[in-house]
């Protein structure tokens, strides 16, 4: 796919997060069913900062501050660019997961997603500046070059709409 639709179709998808919050109350947002899955605003938050961090770091490598990086992308990046899924079981890397904050309202939620769509909207609008060697690391795929993360934004905040 392009940037141009990833990019719109990672759009559609948190639009799609924002109109799912008219669909339960406050006390179904931070409900947590059992201790093996993620409340709804645990999802929320896991999905909005994970976006809002690696638009920091697309910010920054259209910048020309990442890496320098001529490797092409890692098997395991391929295949989740490939079948458009990221496999079950994976764990949030730590990084992540300590940078996540708590939302306690769905008020929260709609905050944040206006911020990432700001943010996101900024550094797409920037695209011109993006190097294919400007790259970041990602946990779990290796370096990623603006185009690849938000590919990988695209993928990862699809997955994570099936637990809203």
């Amino acid at each position: 796919m392009s940037i141009t639709s990833n990019y719109t179709a990672l759009k559609k998808l948190i639009a799609r997060y924002e109109s799912l919050l008219n669909n339960f109350s406050e006390e179904e947002f931070i409900q947590k069913i059992n201790t093996e899955r993620w409340s709804k605003a645990e999802v929320y938050a896991h999905i909005i900062s994970a976006n809002r961090m690696t638009v920091k770091a697309m910010v920054k490598a259209a910048n020309g501050e990442a890496n320098e990086n001529n490797d092409s992308l890692s098997w395991t990046a391929r295949i989740i660019f490939l079948l458009n899924k990221i496999p079950k079981g994976r764990k949030v890397p730590a990084v992540v997961e300590a940078r996540t904050p708590k939302f306690i309202s769905k008020q929260d939620a709609y905050e944040a997603i206006k911020n990432l769509n700001i943010e996101l909207d900024e550094v797409y609008a920037n695209r011109q500046n993006w190097s294919k060697t400007q790259k970041y690391n990602h946990p779990a795929l290796g370096p990623l070059n603006n185009a690849e993360w938000l590919a990988f934004m695209k993928v990862h905040t699809l997955h994570h709409l099936k637990q809203v």
